[in-house]
């Protein structure tokens, strides 16, 4: 058996490139038939194997591999203008040569000559059969290409279409969670609206392993309700949230201007799990994240919203433009994109972030996949926080593939609609019957009775002795067990 590199990874090697090495690459197995995917390995027989020119492994890249801004990045930075012109200019009806020449000019702003012939047909640069795109982009006479790529030169992380997501995204979660709460009374919604907004804000802060004040946590929630209202992003907008969700001490007034990072300081050592853009790159990252946000809100059609969503929050995330808070205005950012294109309906917030709290290591795995080889590749002494850090080049934050954040999403969104979202709507419903049972027997203290079912339901249905020593001595063991029987069936789905 004899297995050969091609395409994107032959190219990486061939040309030592700098890039971080894509999580899925393509090779030659003289022991397949045709082709045979799996999540990381695309293995075809030999007679799918390109020369080795660089037309040939590009045309194979583009072909079988989709668009990897990354290594072309550094590909072009190379000696192969000559090539590409050479390419282009020879073929010029050829869809990949023109691509390649549309994407030099674009990642290197260096000019080729062109003599594309006007009536050549346009055609996508990106092929959506393998990589999310905008339904509409730009035209560019020059190479007669139509720009689909989901974002812009600043920022652009791309989403390949693996089984997992194409199947999940025909599933319809938007439409779903409309079903869903269509079933229910309108006036049981507007009490559960409020109580989502308060679960999605304490999960959030649980996330960060912090229990926000009371003020702090309502400041939170008014931003959650905030994400309906269009208010465009910016860079004031940034600070205006982050100043929201932060003691007075931490807030910042505009993006950071020196270098953070992220992991824990142990005395001895400090153990990093990432160290986020430069400072010096952050405007210019921040200010391509803003306009592809801000292009999917005139028109959230034009691609998945899950998708656009993970790429914007998980991309803000790994940028960190602040030294405090970026957690939680990464969550809050999921909430935002999803808003713009109408995922919830107005007025109901989603409790994604239970299900990030309920799966925090699956959470921290997707962060890992991001910054894991970049880390490995970056030099930074937290010590020594006025030498740069070298290695965390913005290119890794401009073109970073998000596949795996996306799933990750796409898989909380189908937890919290399908579990979460239901069971708490039930629980209200459980609740409320309770109450009204509970009521209707006897005459309680001012918020005791709210209480005493909280008490009941979280603890299997029955009253604790520590409990009813602390709180609710004043009832009889009869009347215990037989309002015990009442919360029991009030929240039985039987």
């Amino acid at each position: 058996m004899a297995i050969e590199s091609v395409g994107y990874a032959r190219l990486i090697n061939k040309y030592g490139l700098a890039c971080i090495l894509p999580t899925r690459t393509a090779v030659i197995d003289t022991s397949v038939k045709g082709r045979v995917e799996s999540n990381d390995t695309l293995r075809l027989e030999p007679k799918y194997r390109p020369s080795d020119k660089l037309s040939d492994d590009l045309q194979f890249a583009f072909r079988y591999e989709g668009i990897n801004l990354q290594v072309l990045h550094f590909l072009f930075r190379e000696n192969v203008k000559d090539e590409i012109q050479n390419w282009v200019n020879q073929q010029t009806e050829s869809k990949y040569a023109r691509q390649t020449a549309f994407l030099y000019e674009w990642l290197t702003n260096d000019i080729l000559d062109s003599n594309v012939p006007s009536k050549a047909s346009y055609v996508p640069l990106l092929d959506e059969r393998l990589q999310f795109g905008m339904s509409e982009g730009d035209r560019n006479q020059k190479f007669r290409i139509i720009n689909n790529l989901p974002g812009n030169q600043n920022f652009c992380p791309m989403v390949w279409k693996t089984e997992f997501l194409n199947e999940i995204v025909n599933k319809n979660l938007k439409l779903r969670t409309q079903e869903t709460l269509a079933k229910y009374d309108p006036d049981l919604l507007r009490r559960a609206a409020a109580y989502l907004y308060l679960k999605e804000t304490q999960s959030s802060f649980e996330v960060e392993r912090e229990k926000p004040s009371p003020t702090k946590a309502q400041r939170f929630a008014d931003l959650l309700r905030e994400t309906e209202t269009g208010q465009p992003l910016s860079e004031d907008r940034f600070v205006e949230l982050q100043n929201a969700v932060l003691d007075p001490r931490f807030q910042d007034v505009s993006y950071r201007n020196q270098q953070n990072w992220i992991g824990e300081n142990r005395g001895y050592r400090n153990k990093i799990s990432l160290v986020p853009a430069r400072p010096e790159d952050v405007r210019d990252l921040m200010e391509g994240l803003v306009q592809q946000a801000e292009r999917f809100r005139q028109n959230s059609q034009s691609i998945d919203a899950v998708i656009m969503a993970a790429s914007v929050a998980f991309g803000f995330v790994f940028i960190h433009p602040f030294m405090d808070g970026n957690g939680r205005l990464h969550r809050y950012l999921i909430h935002e994109i999803l808003s713009a294109a109408g995922f919830t309906p107005k007025g109901i917030v989603l409790p994604v972030s239970a299900v990030i709290l309920a799966n925090l290591d699956q959470y921290v795995e997707v962060l890992d996949a991001f910054s894991k080889p970049l880390v490995a590749r970056t030099e930074y002494n937290p010590d020594t926080p006025n030498v740069s850090a070298i290695g965390n080049d913005a290119i890794f934050f401009k073109y970073f593939d998000a596949t795996e954040q996306a799933s990750f999403l796409y898989r909380s969104l189908e937890n919290t609609v399908e579990n979460d979202l239901q069971n708490e709507i039930a629980f209200l419903i459980g609740f409320d019957k309770a109450r009204s049972q509970l009521n209707a027997l006897f005459d309680w203290p001012p918020h005791s009775l709210d209480l005493f079912i909280r008490l009941v339901h979280q603890n299997n249905y029955e009253l604790s002795k520590t409990k009813k020593q602390s709180h609710f001595e004043w009832l009889s063991d009869d009347e215990i067990a037989k309002f015990q029987s009442l919360v029991r069936e009030s929240f039985s789905t039987d």
